[in-house]
């Protein structure tokens, strides 16, 4: 591990993922946490639901792309 002593901010050292806000949207009857790029596609960072079968879903997944 390294420690880096700067007086530069972090955000100049580590530049920001694109801007993208946060939504909960419900697919396949199962509510999620998801990101919205600026075009609409959203990405998945947690799964909201109490049924077991939605985590064992590939396709509900953190990190994955929703379709339409």
């Amino acid at each position: 591990m390294t420690i880096l002593y700067t007086p530069l901010n972090e955000h100049d050292i580590f530049p920001r993922e694109p801007e993208m806000s946060v939504v909960y949207h419900e697919h396949k009857n199962c509510p999620l946490m998801c990101r919205e790029s600026a075009d609409g596609k959203k990405q998945i960072m947690q799964v909201l639901s109490t049924d077991p079968t939605h985590y064992m879903d590939p396709s509900l997944q953190p990190g994955q792309w929703l379709d339409s």
